[in-house]
C-alpha cells in the first residue's frame, strides 16, 4: 500500500511541478469568492517561529486581502499561541461562538461531526471545488478522501501531506561532538554515553555546568513535534502513538496496539529512567513543551533531540546568534535492541483537516477558500505570487493564510534539487522556491566560510534554518533519504479515520499513556507498565482493536 500511494505522490509532485510552470486557466470567479461581501470568524493561532511582514498583522496582510478581493471578509475573533489552539477552540466550541474555519485533527473530525460542530460539504465539494483542488485531495488515489467519507457524507477537506516530513530523526550538536571527539550515535549506548557526555564534559567549551544531554517534552510526551519521545520508543520497535491509538500488525495478521509489547517498552524506559537520574534528561523536563524545547535547543543547554525533519531551523536561526560555530546535524533513529527492530513509523498522508461551522451561513466559503489556497501555493503564476503567498526572507506567508495547502512531496523534492546544486552549483533545474532557498542556503554557507556570519542578516539567518533540513549532507532531509533508501519503515495496520469507538476512548488512553510514562522515567518501576497494557484493554482498546481488526481484514 505504502508503495502504490508513494507512486501516487510522485506522479503528483511532477504534475503539480508541470502546471505550476505552465499556469492554469483561469476558473470562474464562483469558485473562488462571492458577488457580494461574505463576513467569516476565524481565530488565528501563531507558532514560535512565525513573524508578519513590515506593516501587516492579523487584519491587513497579503491574504487578508486577496480574500478580501473576492468579497471574503475575516473577522478575527481571537489569536493565541499555537501551545493554547486546542484549548481555546474547545472553549470556544462550548461557549457556541466559534470559528467558520476550523482546522482540527482526525480524532477531533469524527467528533464534531458527529455533534453537529461542523457542516456537512458532500453537495458543496461537487459544485464548487476547483479542478487543482480535485488533483491536490486525490494525490493518494482517494485514499485521503475515502478515510474523511462518514456514512457517505464529507465534513472536511484535508491538508494532504507527506508521511516522510512526519517521521522523527535525531538531531544532534555536531559541533559538541567534534568538540569531545565523539561519534554520531547509532545505537542506544551511543547515545546515552553522548547524552552523558554533552550533560558532564562541557561540550561548549566555557567552563560552565550548564548543558544537558536529551530533550525531552514532558508535556505532550508523543506528540509529533520536536523534544517528543515518539522517536525515541521507535528505536525499540514501540509504536504507542500520539492518541494512543497506533495499530500495528503483529506480523501474523492480528492487529495490537502499538504500544502492547510491555518488554520492549520497559527497556526503553529503563534507559530513559536512567537518563533522567545521572542529568542526561533535565529535571525540568516534565513541564517543559515544543517551546520550551526550541528555547533550550536554540541557547544551547541541550545536544539532543527527535523531531521531524524540521526540528533544527529554530534552534540553528536562534544558535546562530550567540554561538556562530553552531552545526546541527541529524541522522536516522538509533538502534535500541540490537535487533534492527529500529523501523520509523510512517503515518498516512494527511495530518490536518479544514472544516467549516455547521453555524456559517454560506459554507461554500470552505471549499472557495481551499480552491484559493491550491491555486496561490501548488500553482504559482509567477515569481511575485510565490514570494507574496508563500513567503520570503522576511516572513512565512503560506503560514498566514488559513489553509497551509502545499504541494505534497515538494519538500523531498526540494532535498534532491537543492542540495545539488549547492553542491554543483548548477540552478537550472530548481523551481522560484528552490531557487529561494538555494539562494538563502548559499548565502549562510559563503558567508561562513569566510567568518562573515551575521545572524542579522535575513538572508544568512534563512540560509542557516534551511541548511539543517534540505542543504546539509548530514541533515534532516538526508536522514530521511537514507531512511527511503533503506525502505526504514513500517506502516500501521489501520489507516482509516477513527472510528466513533476510538475516538471515545483516546483520550482516556492517551493521558494514561502519558501519565505512565513521566512516572516511570522519574523514579516509578518500570513494571508499571504492565498495569498500563491492561488497564489499555480494559478501557476501550479491546473494542478500538476489534474495529481496527475489522478494517484491516478488509483491506488486505
Amino acid at each position: 500500500m505504502k508503495k502504490k500511494m508513494m507512486m501516487a505522490l510522485m506522479a503528483s509532485m511532477v504534475l503539480s511541478t508541470v502546471l505550476g510552470a505552465a499556469g492554469t486557466a483561469k476558473a470562474d470567479e464562483d469558485l473562488y469568492g462571492f458577488e457580494e461581501p461574505v463576513t467569516i470568524k476565524i481565530g488565528y493561532s501563531w507558532g514560535k517561529d512565525f513573524s508578519w511582514k513590515a506593516g501587516q498583522d492579523s487584519s491587513n496582510n497579503d491574504w487578508v486581502n486577496l480574500y478580501k478581493s473576492h468579497n471574503i471578509i475575516p473577522d478575527v475573533i481571537y489569536e493565541v499561541d499555537s501551545s493554547q489552539a486546542q484549548t481555546k477552540l474547545s472553549t470556544a466550541i462550548m461557549s457556541g461562538d466559534y470559528p467558520d474555519i476550523i482546522s482540527m485533527d482526525a480524532t477531533d473530525y469524527v467528533n464534531y461531526a458527529q455533534t453537529g460542530v461542523i457542516a456537512d460539504i458532500t453537495e458543496l465539494y461537487e459544485k464548487y471545488a476547483s479542478d487543482e483542488l480535485k488533483e491536490y485531495v486525490g494525490v493518494d488515489g482517494g485514499q485521503s478522501m475515502n478515510a474523511l467519507t462518514l456514512d457517505g457524507k464529507i465534513y472536511g477537506l484535508p491538508m494532504m501531506g507527506n508521511g516522510y516530513d512526519e517521521v522523527p530523526v535525531m538531531f544532534i550538536r555536531q559541533d559538541w561532538l567534534d568538540n569531545l571527539g565523539l561519534k554520531m550515535p547509532t545505537t542506544i549506548e551511543e547515545l546515552k554515553e553522548v547524552a552523558r557526555a554533552f550533560t558532564e564534559d562541557d561540550p561548549d567549551g566555557n567552563g560552565q555546568n550548564d548543558t544537558y544531554g536529551l530533550a525531552v517534552d514532558g508535556v505532550e510526551v508523543l506528540t509529533k513535534s520536536i523534544g517528543t519521545l515518539e522517536g525515541f520508543f521507535e528505536c525499540f520497535g514501540l509504536y504507542p502513538g500520539s492518541d494512543a491509538m497506533t495499530f500495528m500488525d503483529d506480523g501474523n495478521g492480528k492487529v495490537v496496539w502499538g504500544g502492547e509489547n510491555a518488554e520492549k517498552a520497559k527497556e526503553a524506559l529503563t534507559t530513559l529512567q536512567e537518563m533522567y537520574q545521572n542529568g542526561s534528561i533535565t529535571r525540568d523536563f516534565i513541564t517543559m513543551d515544543s517551546n520550551s524545547i526550541f528555547e533550550e535547543a536554540g541557547a544551547g543547554r541541550c545536544g539532543i533531540w527527535f523531531a521531524p525533519m524540521w526540528g533544527g531551523m529554530v534552534p540553528m536561526s536562534s544558535a546562530m546568534k550567540s554561538t556562530p560555530e553552531a552545526h546541527i546535524t541529524a541522522a536516522p533513529i538509533p538502534d535500541g535492541t540490537g535487533t534492527g527492530d529500529n523501523k520509523s513509523y510512517f503515518a498516512p498522508s494527511f495530518t490536518q483537516v479544514y472544516c467549516v461551522s455547521s453555524k456559517c451561513e454560506n459554507p461554500e466559503v470552505l471549499i472557495k477558500l481551499m480552491n484559493l489556497s491550491v491555486k496561490k501555493l501548488c500553482h504559482p503564476e509567477n515569481e511575485e505570487d510565490f514570494n507574496t503567498y508563500y513567503g520570503d526572507n522576511e516572513h512565512t506567508g503560506y503560514k498566514s493564510g488559513l489553509m497551509w495547502t502545499l504541494a505534497p512531496l515538494k519538500n523531498y523534492d526540494n532535498f534532491q534539487k537543492e542540495s545539488a546544486a549547492l553542491q554543483t552549483g548548477d540552478t537550472s533545474e530548481l523551481n522560484m522556491e528552490q531557487m529561494s532557498d538555494y539562494t538563502n542556503m548559499k548565502a549562510f554557507v559563503d558567508a561562513k566560510e569566510a567568518g562573515t556570519l551575521d545572524a542579522e542578516d535575513a538572508a544568512q539567518n534563512s540560509g542557516a534554518a534551511l541548511y539543517t533540513v534540505f542543504g546539509d549532507p548530514n541533515g534532516g532531509y538526508a536522514a530521511l533519504d537514507q531512511l527511503i533508501k533503506e525502505d526504514g519503515f513500517i506502516s500501521p495496520a489501520y489507516q482509516g479515520i477513527p472510528t466513533e469507538k476510538m475516538a471515545e476512548v483516546s483520550p482516556t488512553l492517551k493521558k494514561l499513556t502519558i501519565e505512565t510514562i513521566v512516572k516511570i522515567i522519574t523514579g516509578e518501576s518500570v513494571d508499571s507498565y504492565d498495569g498500563l497494557v491492561s488497564n489499555w484493554h480494559a478501557l476501550g482498546g479491546d473494542d478500538a482493536l476489534a474495529e481496527a481488526q475489522e478494517w484491516a481484514d478488509s483491506n488486505k
